[in-house]
């Protein structure tokens, strides 16, 4: 769970998720790591207060340097210290709800690789109160790069709700190659991971408005991930 000026929803979130949600999940150990980005709000100050009591959450500060870069950090902090069979996205900010993370471990479960969280199949769906032009650019989007890279099969690249399996999986993709340190990695993983053989399977979402705090996104990221699109599809054709 990447973290930057959260301090409006962490401490909710981790009690949600440590007490309620994680004893759902059975035959499955669950932590959480919240990889801070020395967020200037004291977001990383409150989760440090929360590990005595809270023994199943991990705390990894560092510096900013994009979404990508957390993650990237957080997934091999995961593999390496916590010797984790899985690892899990989502955000602290309940615009992925926390009461959604058992239908992934069962997906887990039932033999898949890569469960991601879609918007936009049966069952999924984005905020109503969106403005057209985000509507427009989130749908849009992913429309056009299943186009470039001709992968219809998958709906929702850009999600940030996702559970990889770690052996024969994440752990063979090289995280230090990612295209992108930005939101972009995610679309670039997904390739990855389908290109390494990886049994994936979308399940619907409802991904809603932040109830607290302000949307991350930013221009830049848009143009970002076309970069990243053009620049799979080339190496696709040999270019």
């Amino acid at each position: 769970m990447p973290t930057y000026n959260e301090a409006a929803n962490i401490g909710r979130m981790i009690d949600i998720l440590v007490t309620k949600v994680f004893p759902k999940v059975v035959n499955h150990r669950m932590s959480l790591l919240v990889v801070d980005d020395n967020s200037p709000d004291g977001t990383g100050k409150m989760v440090l207060g929360l590990l005595k009591k809270f023994k199943s959450v991990v705390l990894l500060e560092g510096e900013k340097q994009g979404l990508g870069a957390a993650y990237r950090r957080g997934f091999q902090y995961a593999i390496e210290k916590l010797k984790a069979d899985a690892v899990m996205e989502m955000d602290a900010d309940f615009q992925h709800d926390p009461w959604d993370v058992p239908r992934f471990v069962e997906e887990l479960d039932r033999g898949y690789d890569y469960i991601l969280g879609s918007r936009f199949i049966k069952g999924g769906s984005i905020p109503s109160d969106w403005g057209w032009y985000r509507t427009f650019v989130s749908v849009v989007s992913n429309l056009f790069i299943r186009l470039v890279l001709g992968l219809w099969g998958i709906h929702d690249f850009t999600t940030g709700f996702r559970l990889a399996r770690v052996k024969g999986s994440l752990d063979r993709v090289d995280l230090g190659k990612l295209l992108s340190r930005s939101y972009a990695y995610k679309i670039h993983l997904v390739v990855e991971m389908g290109s390494l053989g990886a049994k994936i399977k979308e399940i619907p979402i409802r991904f809603v408005s932040r109830e607290k705090g302000w949307s991350k996104m930013e221009s830049e990221d848009i143009l970002e991930s076309l970069r990243v699109v053009f620049t799979i599809r080339a190496r696709t054709l040999g270019l």
